[in-house]
């Protein structure tokens, strides 16, 4: 750590530097400053001629005046005491800075654009990127106006500074650990804060989060996606998914991270409801993008329509019992995206659910809109899918009162089966209660045709136990395909006909129950051959 002489530069005028290293460092203040438009004092230029004139030189003694009347010998500013001709020097200053200001005795706080007190939430200093870890960080700061005139601590206008910023009061009195915030929350702090240069808006922050990553400036946005990777790798918190994206987006789906900061501008009255270190959830980054194991939850707009949906395992005062989640698409074999909600206004907000016990479930997040070039006819949707089985239930069975296997492959929204291409997963299996199953399978013939077959079974039927315990047990565990279901079904069953009506007795009465089969490719739906399968009940 490279620090100033203050006494060399009040007494003698020029500015003077010692290196320190580990843990050996002696006490120090810091300067926290907006910087001025090439009036700032850079490491190269310290003691040259140009450097009289500047702004910048002025504030480092001012700042260095201040030290020794507090007894401190040292002082860091962050425009000369890093050589940024160095990467590795900025790099290296740039991961330590929240601790360097975080270790300093005291931090100087100059609002150079403040002429009154009372117009102190106006000041740049809070509208800056930078300056945000240099409020949380010290634990002891002064605040000076444009003239250099004292106009509280830290300690003092913690209220008001609380207010101005949204950061808890316990945060910036240092009584409440940064890693008690919420992701979401922490991010809200920075949401209409603004850097030069838009890696900043990433960079800036690492300290915010603890955390650690090489600079890559020409990197544009993506250093703002690389903070949310490492965030992931760090803690297990989805509120770093709860995130609203702008109003102008457009299109229906997008991908589960954020594409700037300031998507996380209504988090800032968010909490956590789950112990992070101990919460029973996992999460990881992948090649395809958010690797994680959690409940899956289903939002049901009416009898008709329902789409999936991500519990965040956070809230909002006012709703102490909804849990906020994120309405989701199912792309793929257990891989959703984000959706917009299926209400009159169709947005991309958080929708609150009522706790409820789901089991876990391990499911991938694309974190953003897959590229490939999607054709014409299709959409992001149909074009992820080759082909479809779409169920039609009778009237008195809702869709909660079945069970599908597998489930990776059975999209609730659609009410549908589905296989990606070149996909031998291609079967389906849904069980009304306990007493009656539809099987079916779907395969490509030599001819490159296709071919449907279904079938019902009851309890009445030979081997109905053991081939439901395998389906819906143990073939989404270890991946059944078409062929090993065939198989299955003629073993268990003794080789028994494709039946398409049958009698089974429901709630002590027998019901008859069929079904019909229709292939009507649909585009909009999937790529491929689409079945549309009408199960029928009536009295019989």
């Amino acid at each position: 750590m490279r620090l100033i002489c203050a006494r060399t530069v009040v007494q003698d005028g020029t500015i003077s530097f010692e290196e320190f290293y580990g843990n050996i460092t002696p006490n120090y203040a810091i300067l926290s400053h907006t910087w001025s438009h090439l009036q700032e004092v850079a490491y190269a230029e310290c003691n040259s001629s140009s450097s009289k004139s500047k702004l910048g030189l002025a504030k480092i003694h001012n700042a260095c005046i201040l030290a020794l009347r507090d007894g401190i010998e040292y002082v860091w500013v962050d425009t000369c005491c890093i050589d940024k001709s160095s990467s590795a020097e900025l790099t290296e200053a740039i991961n330590s800075m929240f601790a360097w200001y975080q270790n300093a005795t005291i931090c100087f706080v100059y609002l150079s654009d403040l002429a009154d007190v009372g117009s102190l939430e106006s000041c740049r200093w809070f509208r800056r990127g930078w300056t945000l870890q240099e409020l949380i960080a010290p634990r002891y700061l002064k605040f000076f106006d444009r003239t250099w005139n004292y106009i509280g601590s830290k300690g003092t206008l913690a209220t008001r500074l609380s207010e101005i910023t949204s950061i808890d009061i316990d945060v910036l009195n240092h009584k409440a650990p940064l890693s008690s915030i919420c992701v979401a929350k922490r991010f809200s702090w920075a949401a209409n804060r603004e850097t030069t240069r838009s890696e900043d808006t990433a960079y800036c922050l690492l300290g915010i989060f603890n955390i650690n990553m090489p600079l890559l400036y020409g990197e544009g946005q993506g250093a703002f996606r690389r903070l949310q990777e490492e965030i992931v790798q760090s803690v297990y918190d989805l509120s770093l998914l709860a995130w609203r994206p702008s109003e102008s987006m457009s299109g229906d789906f997008c991908g589960f991270f954020a594409e700037s900061v300031k998507d996380f501008s209504s988090c800032s009255s968010m909490y956590s409801v789950t112990d992070f270190q101990f919460d029973e959830g996992e999460m990881e980054v992948t090649n395809k993008g958010l690797k994680l194991r959690t409940p899956e939850y289903i939002l049901a707009y009416d009898d008709f329509r329902y789409r999936y949906a991500l519990k965040l395992n956070c809230m909002v005062p006012g709703h102490s019992e909804d849990f906020l989640t994120v309405p989701m698409r199912k792309l793929g074999p257990n891989t959703f995206i984000r959706a917009r909600a299926l209400d009159e206004v169709a947005s991309f907000d958080l929708q609150p659910v009522l706790f409820e016990e789901n089991e876990l479930r391990t499911i991938t997040l694309l974190t953003k809109l897959p590229t490939a070039s999607v054709p014409r006819a299709l959409n992001i949707v149909s074009s992820s899918r080759h082909t479809l089985v779409q169920i039609e239930l009778p009237p008195q069975i809702r869709q909660d009162g079945i069970d599908e296997s597998p489930l990776k492959c059975w999209d609730v929204e659609d009410c549908a089966f589905f296989g990606n291409q070149g996909s031998l997963q291609n079967w389906g299996a849904i069980q009304f209660g306990k007493q009656l199953m539809f099987l079916c399978f779907w395969r490509r013939l030599p001819n490159l045709d296709w071919t449907f077959e279904g079938t019902l079974l009851t309890t009445a039927d030979k081997g109905f136990d053991e081939l439901s315990r395998h389906l819906f047990l143990f073939a989404e565990e270890f991946g059944y395909q078409a062929p090993t279901v065939a198989d299955l079904y003629n073993d268990l069953c003794c080789g028994r006909e494709h039946i398409t009506s049958v009698r089974s007795k429901v709630e002590s009465k027998w019901n008859r129950t069929w079904f019909r089969t229709q292939r009507v490719d649909d585009l909009s739906m999937c790529s491929g051959p689409r079945w549309r399968v009408q199960i029928c009940m009536g009295r019989g």
